[in-house]
Parts: C-alpha cells; structure tokens; sequence
C-alpha cells in the first residue's frame, strides 16, 4: 500500500455499511457476509449490517406531507418518522463511508421491502438530501440475487437508492439461479465473485473518490449508472431511463453502442444540477396547484360522492 493510501486510511476512519433486504441468512444476505469479510479481512475498515427485516419501516402513503412541507420552504420531513425506524437507517446511512446492498428479485424486481425503503427517500427532506450532494461521494456497490433469469430490472431500480444518497457504484453483480434458502453455499463462483466485490470496494475506499473506478464484470451502457435499460424516445435517440440522459443508438455488425450527448451528461439527474432541477421543478408544481386549488375543491365531490369500494369484513 502506498504512503498517500496509508495517510488516507489514518487521517479518515472508514466504516462500511451492509444493508442486507432479503432473508436472514438468505442467499443475498450470505453472498454480502462475504463481501464484508472480504472488506474486514482487507483491513482498515469498520462493517455493520443492517437488516430491514429487523427494521419497522412503513410504506409512503402518498400523503404529501414532505413535498408540501418543502414547497413553502419547510424541513420536508416526512411525518411517519414518529411511528417507525425511517430516521434512524437515515443516520446509518449518514455516518457511513461506503455502503454495499444487497437485495432478492421478486418478479424482475427488487422485493417489496427494499422498494418501500426507497420510496420514503424522498421524506428524509431536501436539508439532508441536498446536504449528502454537497460532501464527498461515497463508494457503494450492489448485490442482486435469483432463483431464475427473471431479474431483469433488479440493477436498474437497485440505483436509485445509491444515488439519491450520492454514492459512486464501484461494482455491481447479478446471481441468478440460487432460489433455496442457502443456494448459493453450493455456487464458488458466486462466492468467489461477492468476495471479488468486497475487494473492490474496500479498494476504492482506501483511495480518493475521484480517482475509484468502476469494477464490475462490464461496464453496461450507461456511463452512470452502468446497466443496460435504456428506452426508444425517436428515431435513433435512446434514454437511460434511471440517469436521464439521451443519446444516438448505432449499430455495426454486432456491436450496439451509444453516443451520449455532453449537455445531457452534465445534468444526470443524480447530479446537483439534476436534484436541483427536480426540487425546482416540485416546488414550482405545487404552485401552480396552489393557484387552482379552489377550482379542484369545487370539482372533487363528484368523485367523493362516488364510492363503490368493497374490503374485506374485517376491515369493514
């Protein structure tokens, strides 16, 4: 190791955070124990693993309460954090250094758990989250596993979360075909590669952030957030749909490529122009309903009025 990446270590205590969002002791949760033994082993580097399973997080109920409270200059907070563990896996995830995730596909998707974590980003409140744009990128990496090839979508919605608390995705990798509990026990390969990813971010972190480079297996088509989705908007313009960049597909013989436009690279939504842009782009939508509230009171009582809902005796 060299003396600049010895000082580094010295002069700023590291502390990775595993966010493990399946089972306990699952195959994604095994294949992240890896990866931090592999960070541990590396030295230097403090873990801890946060399970959401031991977490009571609620799901967003669309309530407005944060948008609202930060379009008239509020904290944009979100008013569920009395009644849950929101808040305190929001100061995890500040005090940390680095964080690796991991996560099940449920139908093409991350599970439902790790998207309700997700959705109540948003009521962590623009202080904290313009706050985390306006301090160092930390590095990150994510874990995806399962039990077939239907895993399409799990990179692409697994991002969001690492950007939105301005991380810098140094590694990622899929696992398919381990569906039982404890699978991936019988797969080296898929060890051996979680314990490559552990390596990988413990390098990174031992290095200025500028200087961390993408590791993973290939680096997929968008330069960001490095997946593959990108959708068709005209003629042969595509957008990365999670970065929000456009740029000319082209094809010669089997190679598919994409020519990112500059200008679009420098506004990624992920970015601080690109948040800032989306905070503006809220406050001013706020406004313009503010504008015609009283038109909307005056029209909902046909659709109160009509009611033909239907629950369960129970909840009746």
């Amino acid at each position: 190791m060299s003396e600049e990446a010895t000082s580094f270590e010295r002069e700023y205590p590291m502390k990775l955070l595993g966010l493990s969002c399946g089972r306990k002791n699952g195959n994604g949760e095994i294949l992240l124990k890896e990866a931090l033994l592999a960070v541990q082993e590396a030295g230097g580097i403090d873990v801890e693993i946060v399970r959401l399973l031991d977490l009571d997080i609620n799901p967003c109920t669309g309530c407005e309460g944060c948008t609202q409270s930060m379009s008239k200059g509020g904290t944009g907070e979100c008013v569920q954090w009395k009644n849950d563990d929101a808040l305190w896996l929001r100061d995890r995830f500040d005090a940390c250094d680095g964080l690796i995730t991991s996560a099940p596909c449920f139908v093409l998707r991350p599970s439902g758990r790790f998207c309700t974590m997700n959705d109540r980003f948003l009521g962590f409140g623009p202080k904290f989250l313009m706050g985390v744009f306006h301090r160092k990128k930390r590095i990150a990496a994510a874990i995806a596993s399962g039990g077939s090839d239907w895993t399409q979508l799990m990179m692409s919605q697994m991002m969001p979360a690492l950007f939105m608390l301005n991380m810098k995705v140094v590694d990622q990798f899929q696992a398919n075909w381990v569906a039982s509990p404890g699978h991936v026990l019988l797969r080296d390969d898929l060890i051996g590669r979680a314990r490559r990813l552990g390596v990988n971010v413990a390098s990174a972190m031992k290095k200025p952030v500028e200087e961390a480079a993408f590791m993973g297996d290939r680096p997929g088509t968008c330069p960001y957030c490095h997946t593959d989705l990108v959708t068709l908007q005209k003629k042969r313009v595509v957008e990365c749909p999670i970065c929000g960049i456009k740029g000319e597909i082209s094809i010669k013989g089997d190679e598919i490529s994409v020519a990112w436009i500059e200008e679009d690279i420098k506004h990624i939504r992920w970015e601080p122009l690109g948040m800032k842009s989306h905070f503006n782009d809220i406050k001013e939508t706020h406004g313009k309903f503010a504008q015609g509230k009283e038109m909307a009171s005056a029209r909902i009582g046909k659709y109160t009025a009509f009611a033909p809902y239907v629950k369960p005796k129970a909840n009746a």
